[in-house]
């Protein structure tokens, strides 16, 4: 077999100019200077005799030639990859580099109380944590495991799919505020003021509760607050402006010093099922597989009884 007349690293730097959709935005991914990108694409080009990228001060495009190219070249490094963890698993070494996504809320409340026991156990192992409540590319962002919460429904997914436990979430308030508003049944929600786990597009004004029996009930409700950060509806709630919803578990030394009470506690403010997703089952890493049997047995014993329903099946 004749050599290839280009280095296989210059691949890896175009494929990331184009996903990263240019090349300031690839070099501060991979944490090295934009004119190391630069050169290795240049001389990816000049070893191809053709352009492969149209660039200027605004705007990176793909060739015709590029295109094509970038086509082969993904498919390939893909195989380098799968290559890889085949000789890690026949190996059997847990080592390398782990890419994690979390919601903010796991890692603000619950992965700060896992990864050290991890780390101590595979020292090899590196862990990089994305904390973002955004939906994530997997592919895209070379995302090894996620962790989301989930609807009660699966969602239809390419990715692999691996249930933790369903996470208790209820409705918590002051003791000041439900003195001058009390909340006795389902019904006098809709004259509370509701401080709502909601991103910001979110435009639904119900209270979408749960049974013991799993039963979805709606209940239209005033919304004084919304907010993806469940730290500030908790701080919102403390200081008496609303019923707010939280995992139960993220309010424990509030409930035991008095300062929220549980609203309706035979009820579920979400259905809170908790997963581990992959982008594929297949290209698990030895260390990709201890990570997630670790964050499985370590989040479900860190969650009380009453903060959670049950443990779910592994993979």
């Amino acid at each position: 077999m004749e050599p290839l007349p280009f280095d296989l690293n210059n691949l890896h730097f175009f494929v990331m100019v184009v996903e990263r959709r240019g090349f300031t935005a690839a070099a501060d991914f991979l944490g090295v200077p934009k004119s190391k990108v630069s050169r290795h694409v240049s001389d990816l080009e000049a070893s191809l005799g053709t352009r492969l990228l149209q660039r200027n001060s605004r705007k990176l495009v793909l060739t015709e030639a590029g295109s094509e190219f970038y086509g082969h070249c993904v498919a390939m490094l893909e195989q380098a990859r799968l290559a890889h963890v085949a000789m890690q698993h026949r190996a059997g070494a847990v080592t390398g580099t782990l890419r994690v996504s979390v919601t903010v809320a796991v890692a603000d409340l619950l992965l700060a109380k896992v990864l050290p026991s991890f780390l101590a156990a595979y020292p090899q192992v590196k862990v990089a944590i994305q904390a973002t409540n955004r939906n994530v590319d997997l592919f895209e962002d070379r995302i090894d495991i996620a962790v989301r919460g989930m609807k009660a429904t699966p969602e239809s997914s390419d990715l692999v799919q691996s249930r933790i436990c369903t996470v208790r979430w209820g409705l918590f308030a002051s003791p000041g505020y439900l003195a001058n508003k009390p909340v006795r049944s389902v019904v006098d929600l809709e004259m509370a003021d509701a401080l709502m786990y909601r991103s910001l597009d979110e435009t639904d004004k119900n209270w979408t509760l749960y049974k013991s029996d799993n039963s979805e009930l709606l209940q239209r409700t005033n919304v004084q607050l919304q907010s993806d950060n469940l730290a500030t509806i908790k701080s919102v709630a403390l200081a008496g402006a609303g019923i707010c919803e939280l995992p139960v578990y993220a309010c424990r030394d509030e409930l035991a010093n008095g300062t929220l009470i549980h609203v309706l506690p035979e009820y579920r403010s979400r259905f809170g099922r908790l997963v581990l997703l992959f982008p594929s089952r297949r290209g698990m890493t030895p260390a990709a597989r201890r990570f997630a049997d670790h964050l499985r047995s370590a989040l479900f014993s860190l969650l009380r009884s009453d903060e959670r329903l049950e443990q779910e099946d592994g993979y």
